[in-house]
């Protein structure tokens, strides 16, 4: 009897990235040398890099207070973590930067040590959160993002760009709203709309159009610059005082970073646990950024590659005086709006930054903090994906597990800490998958046919005396489908001699609930005089099951190996079964 073969497992290539000690950063030096874009793409880099240095200046100072460290310390991370990140990472387009949430968490870890000790600590911590990621990157952990749901993932990030846009409201308005969390600000802030700053809106609102019209213009390489540059000059020569500029957020002229080693003396138990935490974060986070945002020549991304490629970021951020990085939504959303090319862009990027800082910072300090809001804004808006919602939208209420999950974690996103609102989505993702793999799981009847052909048909319910049943699994037999198998098996009855044939090809593990499932179902067959056939076992499947002393190999349970013939153990079973019902029939005959 021909085998049905089950759908086939889709394989793709492991992530392949290697790290071969030292030599790694010399390789990613030369491979960025080799891959040089062409010049009109430099160019373009050039640009979208300074766009994106200048429109992290207010945010990366505004992490260094959110972290309880230094401003200085947030611009030092825009310098080192796009530099090294973009060397390594996969995703060519994405920032990795300093972020609010890694920010926030970092000094959330700290916080509870003494004020003399938390600078001295702050950077160990740094580095001990790139070890954990660039670890992970080698143990290729970034396949476990694949365990985050797509209506997760987009609920999360729909949620972040929200939070992108509100946040930058006040910036943009030149009032500050009060309130716990975002969504308070933002409803305070339109009910006192009428006490907002009308020449910081104006400035805001001269910086969208410009963004908005010159991208239809041959100056559309320059947009970005010119939407920022243009209300910023009006400011500095009309003496709109009341407009907030950069230097009015802190102080910029802190010079280059200088190299400081961590005291690793101060390990102890609470940074690792919180350097660990930190890493999740920053890594699912970045993950999320990195499926938005594909490559331009149409390359592969690798999660694993991204993971090392934050790591090796925040150990150099930790060693040169820097927040912990990661892939920012926001600074990643600005620079595709600035119609970035290639990687150069991000690494560009860090020697803008690190030009502004140590060079130009006297002039970026007059820079319009209105049209940086402005700016942030409108890349908020454009990273907001309507076709990834519509999608999630559109797979219909029989998928309402998906869009309570994908609902609920862009509410957390919102109105919780961000690391509350990520474990909050891994656990619906947890759930989602546990839903999935136990529901989706159908039995079907292989019957032959007269010119040989096998159909499938819906199995019975009971089982018939003297016969051979052959059926076929299709779905996750994880434990709690396991379970789902054990209501979808046909039952023995007051019948007896009954035959169970069971395909198990392209299963690799069947796992301890499946193996006691199984145990208990040839029991009830042994029970009416009846046994059960495994076929298409591969290697490891039969020393699974050998090795579990709860299927008993050969006595009512037996084996077919896989063959690479489709279909031979189904049919060599099927034999056998038939040969032991005629051997049954004949010895009461006999006697």
């Amino acid at each position: 009897m021909p085998e049905v073969t089950t759908e086939e497992k889709a394989t793709t290539p492991d992530e392949e990235f290697h790290l071969p000690g030292l030599s790694v950063l010399r390789d990613a030096v030369q491979n960025a040398a080799r891959k040089v874009p062409p010049r009109n793409k430099l160019q373009q880099d050039g640009i979208a890099a300074l766009t994106t240095a200048v429109s992290s200046l207010p945010d990366g100072m505004a992490n260094g207070l959110l972290a309880g460290v230094s401003p200085i310390y947030g611009l030092y991370a825009c310098i080192s973590g796009p530099l090294v990140g973009g060397l390594f990472s996969s995703t060519h387009l994405m920032m990795i930067t300093a972020t609010s949430a890694s920010a926030i968490m970092a000094g959330q870890t700290i916080g509870s040590l003494p004020a003399e000790e938390r600078g001295k600590v702050f950077f160990l911590l740094v580095v001990l959160i790139g070890v954990f990621q660039v670890i992970m990157g080698l143990l290729k952990m970034g396949r476990l993002t694949r365990f985050v749901s797509f209506s997760v993932m987009t609920g999360f990030l729909t949620g972040i760009s929200v939070l992108l846009v509100m946040s930058q409201l006040p910036t943009a308005t030149g009032y500050s709203p009060e309130g716990s969390n975002s969504i308070i600000r933002t409803f305070n802030l339109f009910r006192h709309i009428n006490q907002v700053h009308l020449a910081s809106v104006s400035m805001a609102a001269l910086t969208i159009l410009l963004a908005i019209f010159l991208q239809k213009t041959p100056l559309k390489k320059f947009f970005a610059l010119i939407a920022i540059a243009i209300p910023s000059i009006i400011v500095f020569f009309a003496g709109l005082e009341e407009v907030k500029v950069v230097q009015d957020v802190g102080d910029i002229t802190g010079g280059f970073p200088s190299l400081l080693v961590p005291p690793f003396s101060a390990i102890s138990i609470e940074i690792i646990t919180g350097a660990l935490a930190v890493a999740i974060v920053i890594l699912i986070q970045g993950a999320g950024v990195s499926q938005n945002v594909p490559n331009k020549n149409g390359t592969a991304t690798s999660t694993s590659r991204d993971f090392v490629a934050q790591g090796a970021a925040n150990i150099a951020c930790g060693f040169f005086q820097g927040l912990p990085v990661g892939g920012s939504l926001g600074t990643t959303a600005v620079n595709v709006l600035a119609r970035a090319q290639t990687r150069w862009s991000v690494i560009l990027s860090g020697l803008a930054m690190a030009l502004i800082v140590v060079v130009f910072s006297g002039i970026v300090a007059h820079t319009a903090m209105p049209s940086l809001g402005a700016m942030l804004i409108l890349a908020g808006t454009r990273s907001i994906k309507l076709s990834d919602i519509a999608s999630t939208w559109n797979s219909g209420w029989k998928s309402w597990p998906s869009l309570l999950a994908g609902g609920v974690t862009f509410g957390a996103t919102l109105v919780l800490p961000i690391p509350t609102a990520v474990g909050i989505g891994v656990l619906l993702s947890a759930f989602l998958f546990i839903t999935r793999t136990s529901t989706e799981i159908s039995l079907v009847e292989l019957r032959k046919r007269e010119d040989g052909k096998i159909e499938e048909h819906k199995p019975p319910k009971t089982l018939k005396g003297n016969q051979v049943t052959v059926l076929n699994v299709y779905g996750n037999l994880f434990y709690a489908g396991a379970r789902t198998l054990e209501h979808l098996l046909p039952k023995p009855g007051n019948v007896q001699n009954p035959v169970v044939i069971l395909r198990l090809r392209g299963r690799t593990h069947l796992g301890a609930t499946l193996i006691s499932v199984l145990a208990s179902y040839a029991a009830m067959l042994q029970d009416v005089k009846g046994k059960l056939y495994l076929t298409g076992v591969s290697d490891e499947v039969y020393r699974e099951v050998k090795h579990s002393y709860k299927l008993r190999i050969n006595g009512p349970v037996k084996a077919f190996k896989v063959s690479p013939e489709l279909g031979l153990s189904t049919h060599n079973a099927v034999v056998d079964a038939e040969a032991w019902l005629l051997e049954d029939e004949e010895e009461p005959a006999a006697h």
